[in-house]
C-alpha cells in the first residue's frame, strides 16, 4: 500500500494562503475532502507563508483539517516550534513529521519531537555539506540517517527516506539518481520507507503533469512506497495503481479494481 500525502494545503500557494488568512474554513475543508476522496492516506499541512504568523496559522489549519478528516496528518515545517504547535493539537496514529535532514541542527530539533510524539519522519538526503548531488552522496547520507535513527531508538519502519527530487530541466541525471536512491533504500534498508516530493521533477517545464506521471511510474517500479502529490491531479492515482498492478505489487490487481469501483480512477 502506498502512502499518499496530499499536498494541497500548502500556504506557499497563493490560492491557499489567501483563504487561510481569510479564515475560510469551508474552503480548506473542501480541499481536504477532495484529496481524501481521490485516495490520499495523509493530509499535509504547510503554514509557511509568513514566519511571524506560522505558528498561529498552523494551529488554525490543524483544527480545521483535523475536523474535516480522520486521516493522519503530515506536519510540514522546518521549525520545531511550528511542528509542536500542530502535534499538540492532533497526533493520530500514522502522523508524520515533514521533515528532517542529516544536518546536525535539524536533527537536534526534529528527532526529539519524533520520539516524544511517536510519529513517522521524512528524512531528506541533505547534510551539513548541502544537497546530495551524486548517487554516492545519496547512499552516504542515507546510511548516516539510518544509523542515527537507530542510535536514537527510532525504528526504521517509522522513517521515510527522501532521496531528493531535483528538476529534470536543469540536470536530467538527477531523476535517474533519485530512482537509484529509492532502489538503494529498498535493498539496503528494507524495513524503511521511501518518499518523494514528486512535482519538483517538472519545475520549469511546460505541461508538467506528463513529466510527473511518467516519473511516478518509474519510481513505483523501483519500489517507491510514498509520495507527496496532488491526488486530485488528472491521472496521478491511476498511473500509480496501474504501475503497482503491472509490477506485481498489487496482488490480483485488487487495489486497482477497488479504486476503479470507488470512482477514484
Amino acid at each position: 500500500m502506498m502512502t499518499i500525502i496530499g499536498e494541497r494545503i500548502n500556504m506557499t500557494r497563493k490560492s491557499i494562503r489567501e483563504k487561510v488568512w481569510e479564515r475560510d474554513a469551508a474552503f480548506v475543508t473542501a480541499e481536504v475532502q477532495r484529496q481524501e476522496a481521490c485516495g490520499a492516506t495523509h493530509i499535509d499541512i504547510n503554514a509557511g507563508a509568513d514566519p511571524a504568523r506560522e505558528i498561529e496559522d498552523m494551529r488554525w489549519l490543524t483544527e480545521v483539517v483535523s475536523s474535516a478528516t480522520q486521516l493522519p496528518l503530515s506536519f510540514d515545517s522546518a521549525r520545531a516550534e511550528v511542528l509542536r504547535a500542530g502535534l499538540e493539537l492532533c497526533n493520530r496514529p500514522g502522523t508524520i513529521i515533514n521533515s528532517t535532514t542529516a544536518e546536525s541542527a535539524r536533527l537536534a530539533d526534529t528527532l526529539p519531537l519524533v520520539k516524544e510524539f511517536n510519529t513517522g519522519i521524512i528524512a531528506l538526503t541533505m547534510d551539513d555539506g548541502g544537497m546530495a548531488e551524486t548517487i554516492e552522496d545519496r547512499q552516504r547520507i542515507i546510511d548516516a540517517l539510518c544509523a542515527r535513527m537507530r542510535e536514537e531508538g527510532i525504528g526504521l519502519e517509522r522513517v521515510y527516506i527522501d532521496p531528493l527530487v531535483r528538476p529534470v530541466s536543469t540536470n536530467p541525471e538527477q531523476a535517474l539518481m533519485t530512482i537509484a536512491g529509492v532502489r538503494y533504500v529498498k535493498t539496503r534498508y528494507p524495513e524503511a520507507h521511501t518518499m518523494v516530493g514528486l512535482s519538483n521533477v517538472s519545475y520549469g517545464l511546460p505541461s508538467r503533469i506528463h513529466v510527473n506521471r511518467a516519473f511516478f511510474a518509474l519510481l513505483v517500479e523501483a519500489g517507491l512506497d510514498g509520495a507527496i502529490i496532488d491526488p486530485t491531479a488528472e491521472g496521478m492515482m491511476g498511473i500509480m495503481l496501474a504501475t503497482r498492478a503491472l509490477t506485481g505489487q498489487d496482488e490480483f490487481c485488487m487495489e486497482y479494481i477497488a479504486a476503479a469501483r470507488a470512482g477514484k480512477i
